[in-house]
């Protein structure tokens, strides 16, 4: 690890006031940040007060509609709905659930109501109008309850979601138009509202929100100008982003977000940099979404040269069960971005050392994972936008998206590497020279190795000498991004024969055995923008609406990484067959036979995707 990486990544790490990142996101916690709400405009504002008290310029709240109609590509402003207050109650217990005092008990977009109602249960039969629907799992709140909580005009329901904690409720949301409201109840309060309904008592619920009309804010800021101004049109160096979103307290998830890209920027805007480092707070997917949009459809400028999205990267690992991950950019779109940012965590200043000095120590854990995109860096990483972009964030978390996501959950210590990592990966590109592109060839030679060497026994077959294969061409491609940062280049052609005699030894220990073609026509996209995994679900038919669902109920994050990934791997000239192919490899994930083809031919009924010649994507 160089002198100069080092120094960096320790003297950013030194200048991350921890304690002011806890100020922001304890003031954070106390707004209920829905999409479309007074609370995000309140959060937005905070955000750009502290981002300009930061040292930060350019500092501006953008208005986007949130009128549940507008739309960015397949993304869909959200509707205007800010919620006060909701109880229910039943006879003896005069507050059974009482929101906001009980963070997440209210459904999100849930319609206002006043009065009695009776109680039944999801599978009675003849449900009396204006009934409240007792639904003991989430599972059961499928698309069959809603049209039949329609057709014999229901007026909301309950829904056991979460733990035996009162705070322990998780996260609901209903369609912006349902008309219902929702209550998300944990174990006990379910039973007691079984208690009542066998009883044949009626429930009152009140429930109070504004959905006046309200703007959708997403918070923009860069770094102040250096003493020589980039040239006119040149990209930023970076782009860090934090969504702004989530139901109070919504500490880690993501308030630790937004206060960890604050902290980067206040470190980042005492330095002098070549290169502008821009940074984004906004609701998430759909915000990035309007935003990339302006960028790319209506000439706001040019892209970045890569991003860093933060998203829950406060968490104390010990108390919340998961380590810090660096979740790569994806494998279609080649870059030295994934290699900076784990240099970055590598040449983290360790807490404390081994009993002779000699060894760095920490008690803190992160890994690596392939691309997800379950956050808003799919938006500029998706292969049609073409933004390398890699996500800092931690998985798993015992208390994510319920109201246990509280201050406490949050460490400073964490919160500050989080922070630390973004800001020296960004400063690095925005410093960075032909001396700093050479050295960082290096780097990425190395890294390019050890992901090769990975493809080793025990994990050989035919899997792991394609996934050699492509990891190799991945660094080649790659080594040729440093070009515009000026790196010397014969610097870059050695490198690329390092790589490129290991693939070839390599290969020759795996008995690597060429791939055949798909032999069938290509698929190509056929969707606007960025991949929406939930518009796309809404546009193919119903069995396949409910095949998506029932995978997502087995396991959400495994079916989100396997959509993403064979969406991405939808390149304009491959065949169905390599498309699954390619996406196995890239998402690191092993499918049952016949489920890419599956969820391939359900994105061709919906005609998002269509067969045939076309460019590359």
């Amino acid at each position: 690890m160089p002198g100069s990486l080092t120094d960096l990544v320790a003297g950013i790490h030194h200048g991350i006031d921890a304690d002011e990142a806890m100020r922001w996101v304890a003031r954070l916690t106390e707004w209920d940040r829905y999409q479309g709400s007074a609370g995000i405009a309140g959060a937005a504002d905070f955000v750009a007060g502290e981002a300009e008290r930061a040292g930060l310029t350019g500092v501006e709240v953008l208005s986007f509609p949130a009128d549940g109609r507008t739309a960015w590509w397949t993304f869909t402003a959200p509707f205007s709905w800010t919620p006060h207050s909701a109880r229910l109650s039943v006879p003896g217990r005069a507050a059974l659930v009482d929101y906001p005092a009980q963070p997440y008990a209210l459904a999100a977009h849930s319609a206002a109501a006043h009065g009695e109602a009776p109680l039944v249960r999801a599978q009675d039969d003849g449900w009396p109008p204006g009934a409240v629907v007792l639904v003991p799992s989430a599972a059961g709140l499928d698309g069959k309850l809603f049209a039949r909580m329609r057709e014999e005009r229901a007026s909301g329901f309950c829904v056991t979601t979460g733990s035996g904690r009162r705070d322990g409720a998780g996260r609901v949301e209903l369609p912006g138009d349902s008309g219902l409201f929702g209550f998300s109840v944990v174990p006990g309060q379910m039973d007691a509202l079984l208690r009542a309904h066998r009883r044949g008592e009626r429930a009152r619920v009140t429930v109070e929100v504004d959905t006046a009309p309200a703007r959708m804010p997403v918070v923009v800021a860069r770094t102040p100008s250096g003493p020589v101004a980039p040239p006119p049109n040149s990209p930023d160096a970076c782009l860090i982003t934090g969504h702004l979103c989530h139901p109070a307290p919504g500490a880690n998830d993501n308030a630790s977000g937004v206060a960890a890209a604050l902290a980067a920027g206040r470190v980042l805007a005492a330095r002098e940099l070549r290169r502008p480092v821009r940074f984004l707070w906004a609701p998430e997917f759909v915000g990035l979404a309007a935003y990339v949009h302006r960028l790319v459809e209506e000439g706001g400028g040019p892209l970045p040269m890569m991003a860093i999205d933060l998203d829950m990267v406060g968490q104390d690992q010990r108390r919340c069960g998961g380590p810090l991950i660096v979740e790569h950019s994806p494998e279609y779109l080649p870059h030295f971005a994934s290699a900076l940012v784990e240099a970055c965590v590598r040449a983290l200043p360790p807490a404390a050392r081994s009993y002779s000095g000699a060894v760095g120590c920490d008690v803190w854990a992160w890994r690596t994972t392939p691309f997800v995109g379950a956050s808003d860096h799919a938006v500029l990483a998706d292969r049609g936008i073409g933004c390398p972009s890699v996500q800092l964030g931690h998985w798993p978390d015992r208390f994510n998206h319920s109201g246990a996501d509280t201050l406490d959950k949050v460490d400073p210590g964490e919160l500050r590497r989080s922070a630390a990592i973004a800001a020296s990966a960004a400063a690095f590109v925005a410093t960075a020279g032909p001396r700093e592109a050479d050295w960082l060839a290096h780097l990425l030679a190395r890294w390019t190795a050890r992901r090769m060497t990975a493809c080793l026994p025990p994990d050989e077959g035919p899997l792991a000498a394609a996934s050699l294969t492509r990891r190799a061409r991945y660094g080649r491609e790659a080594l040729g991004t440093l070009r515009t940062l000026g790196a010397d280049p014969a610097v870059l052609g050695r490198q690329t024969h390092l790589i490129d005699g290991l693939h070839h030894t390599l290969a020759g220990a795996l008995d690597e055995v060429p791939v055949q073609g798909s032999g069938g026509p290509p698929v190509r996209r056929a969707w606007p923008g960025p991949f929406n995994l939930r518009a796309l679900m809404g546009a193919v038919s119903e069995a396949d609406r409910q095949w998506f669902a029932s995978r997502l109920a087995e396991d959400r994050g495994r079916f989100y990484a396997s959509a993403m990934s064979l969406a991405q791997s939808v390149d304009g000239v491959s065949g169905t067959a390599e498309v699954v192919r390619t996406a196995a490899l890239d998402a690191g994930i092993e499918w049952e036979a016949g489920f890419g083809e599956r969820f391939l031919a359900a994105m061709k009924g919906a005609d998002w995707v269509k067969e045939g010649e076309g460019e590359r994507s």
